[in-house]
């Protein structure tokens, strides 16, 4: 049976200010690795945040020149940790739109796998709240990805932001086998108090995984992150929160806790395939 982990989630207030934002990363990452995290998560955009989403094409740089991505690949090998970049926002090989993708770096600073952001922000809320992200973010086209880290004795399952309002991806995911749900966000304060942790929680509770979710908080030129960053155990406890300011948390994932939770709750395995649905119209 494998140990228990110690895992962080990293809560930042990234913006338009690359090497400032690279030095909170650093010292954050720093801290929770000196803190004894064998696996350190960041939020998405971590490494840029801007208020205009179209600025991004023009601003962001292509992965192999990204420097944030450089740092964390550093950190990694210094320290001698996992690290989950939580999203950088990367100009496309044709330079039109940027990707939002996460890597997970192993603790000799190579990046062993890349998710691509699945579904993009693109919501009608009303005034503020409207967003179009894939105006400037190509949505992934890849398949959902697990990432076993053997030494570690987790399978990491991968997703970013909006990614959390689709249940079939973590499903898909937890079949696969993830029992850690890596929910990296930058999430509205719009439907953040509504929305972000009872989303988070749900998650959890459907697979009876565990789900690390850093989040972006503060705000840049005007424009607001919802923040409290939660990591949340397989039966739906929140274990570690965070509020509005950034911070790091802390908690020990126990891969027997997920092996419990499924066997008292065996939901995974007792899915049904369903015939098409059966609709009745009556008072015509």
């Amino acid at each position: 049976m494998s140990a228990p982990v110690q895992v962080a989630a990293v809560q930042l207030c990234s913006g338009a200010d690359v090497a400032a934002n690279n030095a909170a990363i650093a010292a954050a990452v720093r801290a929770a690795a000196q803190a004894g995290a064998q696996l350190v998560c960041l939020p998405e955009a971590s490494n840029l945040l801007l208020r205009d989403n179209r600025d991004y094409p023009g601003t962001c740089l292509p992965e192999a020149q990204d420097t944030t991505l450089a740092l964390c690949a550093d950190l990694a090998r210094e320290l001698g940790i996992w690290l989950h970049t939580g999203s950088l926002l990367l100009r496309t090989e044709d330079g039109t739109r940027i990707w939002n993708r996460s890597h997970v770096i192993d603790p000799r600073g190579e990046v062993v796998a890349r998710y691509d952001k699945l579904h993009t922000f693109d919501v009608r809320l009303g005034g503020a709240g409207d967003f179009q992200e894939s105006a400037s973010v190509r949505p992934g086209q890849g398949a959902p990805t697990v990432v076993e880290i053997v030494p570690l004795g987790l399978r990491l399952g991968l997703s970013i932001c909006y990614d959390l309002r689709f249940g079939y991806l973590y499903e898909a995911l937890a079949q696969a086998g993830a029992d850690v749900l890596l929910i990296p966000a930058s999430f509205s304060v719009v439907t953040g108090p509504l929305h972000w942790e009872v989303l988070l929680r749900a998650r959890a509770i459907e697979t009876c995984s565990y789900v690390v979710a850093p989040a972006q908080c503060g705000q840049r030129d005007g424009v607001y992150t919802y923040g409290h960053s939660r990591i949340v155990a397989p039966f739906g406890q929140v274990i570690a929160a965070a509020g509005d300011d950034p911070t790091v948390l802390g908690a020990r994932l126990d891969p027997a806790e997920v092996i419990d939770a499924r066997r008292r709750l065996p939901t995974l395995s007792q899915r049904r395939q369903l015939p098409p649905t059966h609709c009745i119209r009556i008072g015509d």
